[in-house]
Order: structure tokens, then C-alpha cells, then sequence
């Protein structure tokens, strides 16, 4: 019999629902960013690169459409890059501000994980002490500094949705402190600014969770590196491919080899 109060019977006292413990909490979240971290792995990766219709550009996007990517290849002349399974040709003058809004349009809506500038011009051969043609070099830095900018600058949005990486293809060349030869200064001082240019946008993007490096791809056998050149495209293609692959936010303003390591700046 229960006890009797001057109701009839008393209640029974009734124990407290245990509450989840911090601990549980902990774990259900981790679970979470686990499954969403698993769907996105899922989820098929999109690029952009510029300058994809010859030499470096080419095979990096060769070689991250192999690997299932969906690339937009950039190029001023698109050529037969269609024709390569995973690539999505666009036809663009990069030094164009208008058609660099294009991109902006196009991708208003998308996702991209990664975008690679990689166009770029050395300019006239005589770039050394002496009469330097002033157009000549306006023109290397709409090319090698400004337009990578510009182009990332339009593809923010988008990039922040898939918490990309920004890669902008430079060279050695750029190196102020390894500058132990002086001359070309055309080539030299352009890629030193495009450097500049994307340390800046690596601050300013740390918030959104971009990674900005500028990496040096080698002295590589292209049009413009020459057949004396130690590296092949393949190789040179490939260490790229890897560092890229690894890249973290630890990564964020670095200016790093084909191989990984950080090159001075």
C-alpha cells in the first residue's frame, strides 16, 4: 500500500529524466561535422584555371579532370580542350574586365573549391639595363598581377561556398631576397607584384575560409621556359598537383615550390 496523506495516497516521487552530458553533446556534434564533412568528400570538386590551353595550364586541367573534377577552362582560344573528358571550355580575354564579369554571372549561383590563375606572359625578350618598352611592361602587370586579382576577386562568392583555395601560379623569378642575378625586369617585377597582390587577398579573405597561396611551378620546358629547361610539364604537373591537394589553412599567404616548401620572399 502506498502511504496515505490527507488526499488519499501520496504520489509516488517521480526521478528527474537524466539530461545528456556535455560529453554526449561533444559527440553528437563531431558526428555532424563528420556526416557533413563525408558529403561534401561525396560531392563532386569544381575548378576554374586560366591560361588551359597550352603548357602548365593544360595539364593541370587535364589532370584534375582525370581525377573527377568538373573544370571551367579559361583560355583565349579554347581550341580542342572540349574534346577532354570533365573540361568545360570558356573562351575569355582575361584582360578584359567586362568578360571577367561574365565569370561573375556564371558562377553567381555555383561552387568552386578551387581556382588557379595560371596565365601569364614574360614580354619582350630585351628586358634588361637599358631602354625598357614602357607598354610592354604596363602590359605584363594587366596580365601577370592585376588579372589574377580581378579574377579571383569575381569568383569570392562562389569560393566561400566550397571554402576554396586561390592558387596563383608565379615563379621564382618573384623572389625579391633569391633575386641574386638582377635583369628581366619586366618578368621580375610583375610577378613580384601579383605576390604582393595575393598576400593582401589572403588577409582579407582569412575570414571567409579561403587559402591563397602563389606557387612556383619550376623552370619548366613550355613556350616560355625553353627546351633547356630541367623539368617536364608532366613533372612539374604533377608535384604541383600534389602540393595543391595538400594545401590547409596553415597555407593561407605562403608563397610556396612546386614541391611544398615556402620560397622567400
Amino acid at each position: 500500500m502506498g502511504r496515505w496523506s490527507c488526499w488519499g495516497l501520496a504520489p509516488r516521487s517521480r526521478s528527474r529524466p537524466a539530461m545528456p552530458s556535455r560529453s554526449r553533446h561533444r559527440a553528437a556534434a563531431a558526428s555532424a561535422g563528420r556526416e557533413i564533412e563525408a558529403r561534401e568528400r561525396a560531392m563532386p570538386k569544381t575548378m576554374l584555371i586560366t591560361g588551359a590551353s597550352r603548357g602548365l595550364g593544360r595539364g593541370l586541367a587535364e589532370t584534375y579532370a582525370r581525377a573527377g573534377w568538373q573544370v571551367h577552362a579559361v583560355a583565349r582560344q579554347a581550341g580542342d580542350l572540349e574534346s577532354v573528358s570533365g573540361i568545360t571550355a570558356h573562351e575569355l580575354e582575361i584582360t578584359d574586365r567586362k568578360a571577367i564579369a561574365t565569370l561573375r554571372t556564371r558562377f553567381a549561383e555555383a561552387r568552386l573549391d578551387l581556382v588557379i590563375n595560371n596565365a601569364g606572359i614574360w614580354g619582350p625578350q630585351a628586358q634588361d639595363l637599358g631602354p625598357i618598352d614602357a607598354d610592354a611592361w604596363l602590359d605584363a602587370f594587366r596580365v601577370n598581377a592585376m588579372c589574377p586579382y580581378y579574377v579571383a576577386e569575381a569568383l569570392l562568392d562562389p569560393l566561400a561556398r566550397g571554402r576554396g583555395r586561390i592558387v596563383t601560379i608565379t615563379s621564382g623569378m618573384a623572389s625579391i631576397t633569391n633575386n641574386s642575378s638582377g635583369g628581366d625586369y619586366i618578368y621580375r617585377s610583375s610577378k613580384a607584384a601579383a605576390s604582393m597582390a595575393m598576400r593582401s587577398l589572403s588577409r582579407d579573405v582569412v575570414s571567409r575560409g579561403l587559402c591563397v597561396v602563389t606557387l612556383d611551378p619550376g623552370w619548366v620546358r613550355t613556350a616560355m621556359g625553353g627546351a633547356e629547361a630541367p623539368l617536364s610539364i608532366e613533372e612539374s604537373v604533377s608535384a604541383m598537383h600534389r602540393t595543391i591537394e595538400g594545401l590547409t589553412s596553415r597555407d593561407n599567404g605562403k608563397f610556396l615550390n612546386l614541391y611544398g616548401n615556402e620560397v622567400p620572399w
